[in-house]
């Protein structure tokens, strides 16, 4: 995913439904915290992990009472410092411009060597979404109405100077949402024995975020760049919006990468369609994914609108006056439910400065394209990217990361 700056807000237009009071997106799914440039990848990276314990209800992630201050953990946070200083792109950014030379070669230039968040970042994406799993567990469980609330877990890691250091991870599933009470005890060698008791009222909706309201009501008169990363940008109009989780999402671009960023039990896409959205109260980034397969279709009118006007040189913009965008079609179509079910969790963008805190929405089911219009934009993306008919980064690690699954 690229942004590009952003000017202004919006003044009006604003979907019926929207409110002021509804908490941020961040607040309902807040990402792990210290922020990211605080951890370092390296040997420790499984133990700085779990100094992060989470109440974990379907996403839902709250911050336990970290360990006491030790030697190791005041050498992470001198490294934090250091970073915050120098790494102006640890903080997430809405107004992100597309950032210096990179691309997707296995060279100096590639994703392996993206600097700052892209390298040492704990919330990145894109990502492997397991839904064969998810499918199969709700099925074992008696469908929509068996799936459990979410589990608990906690994880607790402390480097003590004469023993060494203690870790472990507890697991309970919930099956119902109430009261819960249980107690725990952890025999660890050299420690002796742990014990303590929980006694929390539990509670988690299914379905939380409901589903995404999607309003472009203002579809002409954007502007195509060619962005000299593999893809066309469509800088839209004011006033297209989606609401979602009671918050408000202004429309801001939208891009495509091939083969698709994220995958679906490990199989990517032919190609992904990101449509990023602003915050209207917060400016939080939100993104919505769409994956497009390769089969017999009429040519995609959104995904040929792009390619149709897209500059052939890096830099340039053209602009589609009077011309319609038509990005409905690059949705899914509603269910037979009338919902759209997707992948809801908080990851960052997807080329540098890859910052965090973005929140994704990730659409199960697929659009259909033909495939000359995959043969097309492959070839689009082999013109900034010689040698390489792609511009897709990485999966990344999940790191621990909880995934909503909306109306699967």
């Amino acid at each position: 995913m690229t942004v590009s700056p952003i000017n202004g807000q919006h003044t009006g237009g604003r979907p019926a439904g929207s409110t002021s009071t509804a908490p941020s997106l961040l607040q309902l799914t807040p990402p792990l915290k210290p922020s990211t440039c605080q951890h370092l990848r390296s040997k420790t990276s499984r133990s700085s992990a779990q100094r992060f314990p989470t109440h974990n209800a379907q996403g839902y992630q709250k911050r336990q009472p970290e360990p006491e201050f030790n030697r190791r953990g005041l050498l992470l946070a001198g490294n934090a410092l250091f970073l915050a200083a120098t790494c102006p792109c640890c903080m997430p950014k809405a107004d992100a411009a597309e950032s210096g030379a990179f691309s997707y070669a296995a060279d100096a230039t590639g994703p392996s060597a993206w600097p700052g968040v892209c390298t040492i970042g704990m919330q990145q994406s894109p990502i492997n979404i397991p839904l064969t799993e998810h499918l199969a567990a709700q099925k074992r469980d008696g469908g929509a109405n068996g799936r459990k609330v979410g589990d608990i877990k906690l994880q607790y890691s402390q480097q003590l100077s004469d023993v060494g250091e203690l870790s472990f991870d507890f697991v309970q599933e919930l099956k119902s949402s109430g009261d819960v009470k249980f107690n725990f005890e952890q025999n660890v060698e050299k420690f002796g024995s742990i014990r303590f008791r929980l006694d929390q009222k539990f509670e988690q909706k299914m379905d939380r975020f409901g589903d995404i309201k999607f309003q472009y009501n203002h579809q002409t008169d954007a502007t195509i760049k060619n962005t000299g990363h593999g893809t066309m940008q469509v800088n839209v109009p004011k006033g297209n919006f989606s609401q979602v989780a009671g918050r408000e999402l202004e429309l801001v671009q939208w891009h495509f990468h091939t083969p698709s960023e994220h995958a679906f039990d490990g199989n990517r896409k032919s190609i992904e369609a990101h449509l990023v959205h602003k915050d209207t109260k917060t400016g939080e980034l939100a993104v919505v994914g769409v994956l497009l397969q390769e089969g017999p279709s009429e040519p995609n009118p959104a995904l040929q609108f792009a390619l149709r006007l897209a500059p052939e040189a890096a830099g340039e913009e053209q602009a589609a006056t009077g011309q319609s965008m038509q990005i409905d079609t690059i949705l899914p179509r509603p269910n037979e439910g009338g919902h759209r079910p997707y992948i809801h969790y908080v990851g960052s963008l997807t080329t540098p400065p890859c910052s965090e805190a973005v929140q994704w929405f990730v659409m199960t089911d697929t659009v259909t394209i033909p495939s000359s219009q995959v043969v097309q934009f492959q070839e689009f993306a082999g013109k900034t990217n010689p040698g390489v008919r792609a511009n897709a980064r990485p999966l990344q690690p999940l790191m621990g990361r909880s995934l909503d699954y909306q109306y699967l």
